[in-house]
């Protein structure tokens, strides 16, 4: 049995709810779902540049938890982009 999720400390919101290619309709898109905490660590580790150790304390959780994260979301972002797809970004609770 896996062990329960751990809360995460979430502090970013995306500006929009999908990004995609150009010129192509959503409809005839692929679709990639990026999670919110894969969102946060993108945003804390590539954007603020924040270290593992530093970012992993701001969303409380671990340091190798982070890396998996970002991981992740880079390798997601990292198809959408070369094989065309459409990325779901979380929806924010505002």
């Amino acid at each position: 049995m896996p062990r329960p999720k751990k809360c995460r400390r979430l502090q970013c919101r995306p500006p929009c709810s999908l990004f995609k290619p150009n010129g192509i309709p959503s409809v005839e898109l692929e679709k990639i779902q990026l999670e919110a905490d894969e969102f946060e660590a993108l945003a804390l580790g590539d954007v603020q540049r924040l270290s593992q150790l530093e970012a992993a304390a701001s969303m409380g959780i671990s340091r190798q938890t982070f890396g998996n994260l970002l991981a992740s979301a880079r390798h997601k972002v990292a198809t959408a982009i070369t094989q065309g797809q459409a990325i779901v970004l979380p929806i924010s609770n505002q």
